[in-house]
């Protein structure tokens, strides 16, 4: 799988006056020191609020399916700017305790959409706000999928749900599966109402050997220092709406050579359209559509990402 790291790795809108702040991701790498230029190491740090709390607001989902909701999301935007990327990423978790899926997508246009499903009264059990999975999603599995434009354009990397959090479940699977060194510093606040979620990504870039192939001291070294830097950043500094980022990673990363990248913008905005539903209506058999209609011979789909709800009549045509 192919990664970013070239200088202009991001196709990005040269407008952002109208995107709310609060809703990027930046893309950085590090060469080890000011005087150097060879990218060294890739990072990424987003926050997010208005696109989770528009997300979370539709759902009305209890406090601990948020969390780690919220969590997701904020991973699988970094992710979406790491590997070149034309088409959709996507982080699907399944597991067996009261949470049973957290789903995120985020096209290569920054549009995000996200949803749970849970068992009520096994949550209503669950008083943490910040619960861990083992606890809430007990053994299952998350999977990686890149959907790329054109045919054929499939990858799908699956990893046991492990760790306590999202961040634990990737980081597993980068290492297993990609053989890339990855470090996430994740975090989630629930403050006066509103959501807050906030990661800081590094990743070395590995050679054509990959993770076994070590280059030597030097680049050992840099990947140690970034990783003291980026671990001596609080909860309070990731999750500061006013904090700009460009500011935080100078803070952190300046003596290590750190160039920041142009932002990419993260945008609540689901897919769904009439046309496509109208599609998926007329793939199923009509005596199985007969089944699906209401009392009133329609055809009622509820999108389960924007909740936006579609009529049809039997004939398909939309209400």
């Amino acid at each position: 799988m192919e990664y970013m790291t070239e200088k202009n790795n991001s196709e990005l809108s040269d407008d952002y006056s109208e995107l709310p702040p609060n809703s990027f991701v930046i893309p950085f790498y590090l060469t080890g020191g000011p005087q150097n230029k060879t990218p060294k190491i890739i990072g990424r740090i987003c926050r997010l609020v208005p696109p989770i709390q528009q997300i979370l607001d539709r759902h009305h989902y209890p406090d601990s399916v948020n969390s780690l909701l919220a969590e997701a999301m904020v991973i699988t935007s970094c992710l979406s700017t790491t590997f070149k990327l034309d088409g959709v990423i996507t982080l699907q978790a399944k597991g067996e305790g009261p949470i049973k899926t957290l789903f995120c997508d985020v096209s290569n246009d920054g549009h995000i959409r996200s949803y749970a499903a849970y068992d009520e009264q096994e949550v209503e059990q669950i008083s943490k706000q910040k619960a861990e999975i083992p606890e809430v999603m007990g053994e299952g599995y998350m999977a990686f999928t890149i959907e790329q434009n054109g045919p054929n354009q499939r990858y799908q990397g699956i990893v046991d749900l492990s760790g306590k959090t999202v961040a634990d479940a990737v980081t597993t699977w980068f290492k297993n599966s990609e053989q890339v060194h990855t470090e996430f510093i994740t975090k989630v606040q629930k403050q006066d109402g509103e959501w807050i979620a906030a990661t800081l990504m590094l990743q070395r870039i590995a050679d054509t050997g990959g993770i076994e192939d070590d280059t030597g001291i030097e680049l050992a070294d840099i990947w140690s220092e970034a990783k003291i830097f980026a671990q001596s950043v609080t909860e309070n500094e990731l999750l500061d709406p006013a904090l700009e980022l460009e500011t935080l990673l100078y803070r952190l990363f300046h003596e290590l050579g750190i160039y920041i990248q142009p932002k990419r913008p993260i945008i609540d905005k689901c897919r769904c359209s009439d046309e496509k539903v109208e599609t998926m209506l007329r793939s199923i058999h009509k005596d199985e559509l007969q089944t699906l209609a209401d009392e009133n011979g329609d055809l009622v789909v509820d999108c389960e990402f924007c909740k936006k709800i579609r009529i049809f009549s039997a004939n398909l045509k939309a209400h």
